[in-house]
């Protein structure tokens, strides 16, 4: 049985610590191309401009959740 996978859509979630440093916020930003790299994905969340630098929040890590289709083929 041979099954394909098919990327659908891919978001960044950034985590920044809340103020008094007791958990995290989670901001996401939907809509990542698909065929970005991980590496790329990071450095858009913490890479030398990236979003954390816009933040007033101390950054606290990035997820990257990717949706995909399966199939039997």
């Amino acid at each position: 049985m041979a099954i394909t996978v098919t990327p659908i859509a891919s978001d960044l979630i950034m985590h920044v610590e809340k103020d008094g440093g007791m958990g995290t916020i989670a901001r996401k930003y939907p809509d990542v191309k698909t065929a970005a790299t991980d590496a790329d994905v990071y450095d858009v969340a913490n890479g030398t401009n990236g979003l954390a630098k816009l933040q007033s929040r101390v950054f606290a890590g990035v997820l990257r959740a990717n949706t995909v289709e399966i199939e039997n083929a």
